[in-house]
Order: structure tokens, then sequence, then C-alpha cells
């Protein structure tokens, strides 16, 4: 799921901001290419089993659950399609949950 968000992120986002801001040397590209950088990471680091990369994941988790609520909602952002902002939200949900069990499994097997 991580690495679906983080395609996401690549493909639609990146363009999109790219556009919104009219140069790549902006705030909000530079904001987008850190959550790919963060997305990366935590991948990396939950691979290995590390704590902190599930936490970091469930940071993503939320944030993804955010922003449609945040871009569309509440700044009226228009989208194509009126049920768009259910997509992420579910995949923010699934990221979420599924990080949060693997963070108990780590710290379970940790004692």
């Amino acid at each position: 799921m991580i690495l679906i968000q983080l395609a996401h992120k690549l493909v639609a986002e990146l363009p999109g901001a790219m556009a919104i801001a009219g140069t790549a040397a902006h705030p909000m590209v530079f904001a987008v290419l850190t959550f790919c950088a963060a997305y990366v990471l935590a991948f990396v680091v939950c691979l290995f089993r590390i704590r902190w990369g599930f936490i970091i994941s469930i940071v993503l988790g939320i944030e993804i659950i955010l922003q449609p609520i945040v871009f569309h909602v509440i700044m009226r952002i228009p989208k194509e399609s009126s049920y768009y902002i259910l997509f992420p939200i579910l995949q923010g949900i699934l990221v979420t949950y599924f990080c949060w069990l693997g963070y108990r499994a780590v710290r379970t097997s940790e004692r």
C-alpha cells in the first residue's frame, strides 16, 4: 500500500503540484518530494522490521486520510468525480491499520 501511494504521489500529485506552482522550485513541489522521500524511508525501514518505520507509516497513513479532506472539502479544489475522496481515505485507513498491526507485532517480538 505504501508503494502504491508513492506511485500516486509521483504520477498524479507531483505533476499537479508543478502545474499549480508553475515551477519546480516551489514549496508545494518540495512538500510532495519530501512526502515521497518519507514513503521510501518508511518502506525500507519497515522491511527491516524497525519500529520507527511503522510509526512513520502510521503518520503517512493519517496524512493520506487528511489530504483529500483538506484539499477537496475544505479548500474546495474540484475533482472529476465526487466519490474520488473515498479511495484515498480507504487507502489511508488500510495503511494505518496494517502498519499499526506491524508495529504491535514488532513491539511484542522485542520483549
